[in-house]
């Protein structure tokens, strides 16, 4: 994922076989990688482009680094009534410098929610 965040570009596997070269990953290993991700619901195909001969999807990412961090904590087995508890210990952990600006944003956050769910019902 860390790469389609960091492209911020389609990438076929293709691209993330080049992308990767550091790393030992075959060309198996990029298909199984992109089928579980599809499968997860976390990239989507947004096209296909022609590699060589032949024609390669291209993928983006369907969810961003702080829901897909979200999606794995709530993996981990965190409860709906702990969230507030595992924002305020991910809050002590950052050790903002701007706790001021932090706290600004979660506030203005709650009243979006706030409107939100006075919308709604």
């Amino acid at each position: 994922m860390e790469i389609f965040w960091e492209k911020k570009e389609p990438l076929t596997s293709v691209d993330i076989s080049d992308i990767s070269a550091d790393r030992s990953w075959n060309g198996n290993y990029i298909h199984m990688m992109l089928r579980s991700l599809l499968k997860k619901g976390m990239i989507e195909v947004c096209g296909t482009v022609q590699c060589g001969t032949q024609y390669a999807r291209q993928f983006v990412p369907a969810v961003t680094k702080e829901q897909y961090a979200a999606k794995l904590v709530m993996s981990k087995g965190i409860e709906k009534n702990s969230i507030a508890a595992v924002t305020v210990a991910m809050v002590n952990e950052a050790n903002e410098a701007d706790e001021e600006g932090l706290v600004r944003q979660l506030e203005e956050i709650i009243e979006e929610l706030k409107s939100k769910d006075t919308k709604e019902n």
